[in-house]
């Protein structure tokens, strides 16, 4: 082999394992938004689950609700926070209806006054909440950082725990 042959023979050797591995090499993002989900194993086998990435950061989801007069907001199941992000008249907040064993909501208004808050939970039957319900929120007031709620399966309550 001639020397000219030798090194066109090395520069293609070297090109192809570049581009072997500029194509194995995966897209990463570090701005993560909290809506991603990842598929994770159960124990024992069976089939895959998808968990959201804001719940395996610790995190979690949250309701932003606008100024009305009468606004009515049904929490749901992978909320914990409702802010009232401006001033209303009457808000009607209602628990979720299919919660799990310790699940908390907050419920706060720290970018309005509500003039008349109502909490109320409906379902699952005969659900119950315990504690002092707020029946108004004034904003940077006493519950505007939120009143919350956890949620026992075994007693079907919501505790006040804020």
């Amino acid at each position: 082999m001639t020397h000219t042959r030798k090194w066109l023979t090395a520069l293609g050797a070297f090109s192809l394992i570049a581009v072997g591995v500029a194509v194995a090499q995966v897209p990463a993002t570090f701005n993560l938004t909290g809506n991603e989900i990842v598929r994770a194993a159960l124990p024992g086998g069976g089939s895959d689950i998808a968990v959201p990435v804001y719940v395996l950061r610790n995190g979690s989801s949250q309701t932003l609700v606008a100024a009305g007069t009468t606004v009515t907001t049904q929490v749901g199941a992978t909320v914990e926070k409702v802010l009232a992000t401006g001033a209303i008249t009457t808000w009607n907040v209602n628990l979720p209806l299919a919660p799990y064993s310790g699940q908390n909501v907050i419920i706060g208004c720290p970018g309005g006054t509500v003039s008349t808050l109502t909490i109320t939970a409906t379902l699952p039957a005969s659900v119950a909440i315990v504690g002092t319900n707020p029946t108004s929120c004034t904003s940077g007031g006493l519950i505007s950082q939120g009143v919350g709620f956890t949620y026992s399966t075994t007693a079907n309550t919501w505790y006040r725990f804020l």
